[in-house]
């Protein structure tokens, strides 16, 4: 249940984003526009980076956890 209220918010905060970010791609001059637009698909890459890392991190958490390492690890 929690993960879904995660997920059902970073989608909403991602759709926010990308309705801002296109009003002001529509303000610029083409120029301007396309050099921004490099710099919001630089951005994007970086949070699906980042997100992919937490995702990991996580699932190697829950194995860990599942499996004992934690007190096999923590008991010495």
């Amino acid at each position: 249940m929690l993960g879904l209220v995660i997920v059902a918010g970073a989608r909403a905060r991602d759709d926010l984003r990308l309705r801002q970010q296109e009003r002001v791609l529509a303000k610029l001059a083409e120029g301007d526009a396309v050099a921004y637009y490099g710099v919001l698909r630089r951005r994007v890459r970086n949070a699906r980076i980042l997100r992919a890392v937490t995702v990991v991190s996580l699932l190697i958490l829950v194995y860990a956890w599942r499996h004992g390492l934690v007190r096999a690890l923590t008991s010495r």
